[in-house]
């Protein structure tokens, strides 16, 4: 038991060095990948890394925020601009990341998934019912879908989550920017799903 123990806090350790031994990459869009396998170009303004299946991507620089290097340094490769006419410097387009970043991760649109399996099933019933048959009922998923897109995520369940930010607009954007994009997503999955459902009862109480 002993040696178990001993073998298991070892691997732990190896494990954590490991963990701390790499950098960190933001991206534009929020996203971290956390490796020690990459390459940056900076005269040719790409970034190459592998992914966890050791498959190479490549992407430019104007999509890479920073590098957090395994030493403490940051290379930030951001310069400030303008996005929909909104001027973003380092210190804002680093709040509004951290925005999407904490959406990407912890907003749930359960929600519109729910909404969109709804508005698929009963889409069968409700076009087969108006026009005789079910050909166009995509159009009722489709239609809340696009709904579902001009409907941002409770800025009241946001501040009550992260307190911290209420006074931070940035990092609220970029939560309601990566919260919108989901809960379309999620809405279309969900539609996907009720169009199934709807077609495979409708089979089933068919006479």
């Amino acid at each position: 038991m002993k040696i178990f123990i001993s073998i298991f806090i070892l691997f732990q350790i190896v494990t954590c060095n490991n963990i701390f031994a790499q950098d960190t990459i933001w991206f534009m869009s929020g996203e971290r990948l956390i490796t020690s396998n990459y390459t940056v170009k900076v005269e040719d303004g790409m970034l190459t890394y592998f992914s966890k299946r050791n498959k190479e991507k490549k992407v430019g620089l104007e999509y890479v925020f920073s590098i957090h290097e395994k030493n403490g340094n940051e290379r930030v490769f951001y310069e400030a601009t303008s996005i929909d006419n909104t001027p973003f410097s380092v210190e804002q387009m680093r709040s509004f990341m951290k925005g999407e970043f904490e959406a990407s991760q912890n907003y749930h649109a359960n929600g519109a998934t729910i909404v969109g399996i709804v508005a698929g099933a009963s889409g069968i019933y409700l076009i087969t019912y108006a026009i005789g048959t079910p050909f166009l009922s995509p159009v009722v998923p489709a239609a809340n879908s696009a709904v579902t897109g001009m409907i941002n995520p409770s800025e009241k369940r946001i501040l009550k989550k992260y307190p911290q930010y209420a006074d931070d607009e940035y990092f609220k954007a970029g939560y309601i920017e990566v919260g919108k994009q989901k809960r379309i997503s999620h809405s279309i999955v969900g539609g996907i799903i009720g169009l199934a459902v709807g077609v495979v009862s409708a089979l089933i109480i068919q006479p």
